[in-house]
């Protein structure tokens, strides 16, 4: 029914990267205690100089990326590479996944759904998605598109989410930049979108497994909903042991919760964002996390200027498309590295093929059956069927509602199971277990 390649197969170099830098990392892994926490970072970031006086900022508050590109020159220089990955030859994935629009029918997703484009087109592809061309949406919908928004809402308040996407769109110019990271300070981290605070809890043993540099990746690259009656973004959890597939999905049991209900059978479902802090740090962690690295580590590498100043690239690429990631930072263990890299590509890259075939494989056979199952609920439903409202027809809801989620968990992180593949395969086999048994019932 649904032959075609993984919607990202543009971007599978990304599915190399966790991968790749196993092999060139884990023999230089920093101290853990006994619980596998690492008590230093391999690898030190350089930090910026601080500037005397900050730059004049815009109406919002927020210095601009094109202001401080003359205070720093190569982090700028890097930054603007992101444009090189824009809003040309992208996939629609309503067409690459045919059922997708059985999936989310009734939802703003099956109006619109492309490939992902880079940072730098947040604001752009927001403004021209059909999800809010063709349907109202509210300001919420701005959240991490533009730290303009982000500036606001700290400003001015919560409240600021529940106004229009329309009201406010048109007046925000710039797209994920400094702001976002640093708020107006180079030389500091910071995670800006105040509702992600909550994300880790009180425990600071939570804060240790998920280092600021990867909360301020994590801050947008999360799981998150909006508050029925306030609007605000917010997590599913509390504290790292809370951010599995298990305990988020019976987070939005016990609140009763649900994004929109199925057009076709009015099943309340969930539609997952995209969960790649969750994936990496959720539970018992990814190989890489427990030793030390964060996100920062592997998707913006060290660089040397002309002059001999050491930087990090502000890029967001694959490690294995750095070279000087993979010069400058792997080889600080890994002396003969340089002479092993090409090696270490074509090896890590035949293994994460396969990984990411199988896959493939899954994310289509349980999309298409979970399409039939629909279907075959659909039917059921409109003829009357054997099943009462109030208990049949609830359990096949719950039947779709669960293996959605567990299905869209997977399809919408980003880095097609590199991330944590033991993880990844589990959910798939949630997923299509579920299904399994409901078509089983409608038999």
């Amino acid at each position: 029914m649904m032959k075609v390649k993984r919607r990202k197969a543009a971007l599978w170099v990304s599915v190399v990267c966790v991968f790749g830098l196993v092999c060139g990392l884990a023999a230089c892994a920093p101290n853990a205690d006994k619980a596998g926490r690492a008590d230093q970072k391999a690898t030190d970031k350089p930090i910026a100089q601080k500037v005397e006086t900050t730059p004049a900022t815009d109406s919002y508050g927020v210095v601009d990326a094109d202001t401080w590109k003359d205070y720093y020159p190569n982090q700028y220089a890097t930054y603007e590479e992101n444009n090189e990955n824009g809003t040309e030859g992208k996939h629609d994935y309503l067409k690459l996944y045919p059922a997708l629009n059985t999936m989310y029918k009734g939802y703003a997703f099956a109006l619109g759904y492309d490939e992902a484009h880079g940072h730098t087109y947040s604001l752009e592809t927001v403004k021209n998605t059909p999800r809010t061309v063709k349907k109202d949406q509210l300001a919420n919908c701005i959240t991490c598109k533009t730290p303009q928004f982000t500036a606001m809402v700290n400003s001015e308040g919560d409240e600021v989410y529940a106004k229009t996407f329309k009201e406010l769109i048109n007046d925000f110019t710039e797209p994920i930049s400094c702001y976002n990271c640093h708020e107006n300070d180079p030389t500091q981290l910071k995670v800006t979108n105040k509702f992600y605070l909550a994300s880790l809890g009180e425990d600071v043993e939570n804060y240790a497994k998920a280092p600021l540099e990867s909360q301020v990746c994590g801050q947008c690259h999360n799981e998150y909903y909006f508050d029925s009656k306030t609007k605000v973004p917010a997590n599913p959890y509390s504290g790292t042991d809370a951010m599995t597939p298990d305990a988020i999905l019976a987070y939005y049991d016990n609140l009763n919760f649900s994004d929109w209900n199925h057009a076709d059978t009015m099943a309340p479902m969930i539609k997952v964002q995209h969960p790649e802090f969750e994936t990496i740090y959720g539970g018992d962690s990814m190989r890489m996390a427990k030793i030390g690295y964060t996100c920062s580590d592997c998707h913006m590498g060290t660089q040397k200027a002309s002059d001999g100043t050491m930087y990090s690239s502000h890029n967001w690429i694959s490690p294995l498309e750095n070279d000087e990631l993979i010069n400058n930072d792997c080889a600080r263990c890994h002396a003969d590295l340089k002479s092993e890299v090409a090696g270490i590509q074509a090896k890590e890259e035949q293994r994460v093929t396969s990984i990411s075939e199988k896959i493939e494989d899954m994310t289509n056979r349980i999309a298409d059956k979970y399409a039939d199952e629909i279907a075959q609920l659909k039917e059921t439903k409109s003829a009357g069927g054997t099943m009462s409202p109030s208990e049949g027809l609830a359990k096949m809801w719950k039947y779709q509602r669960d293996a959605q989620f567990y299905w869209d968990f997977v399809m919408v992180e980003n880095s097609e199971g590199a991330h944590n593949p033991t993880l990844t395969f589990d959910t798939l086999d949630k997923a299509e277990n579920l299904v399994d048994e409901a078509l089983a019932l409608l038999a």
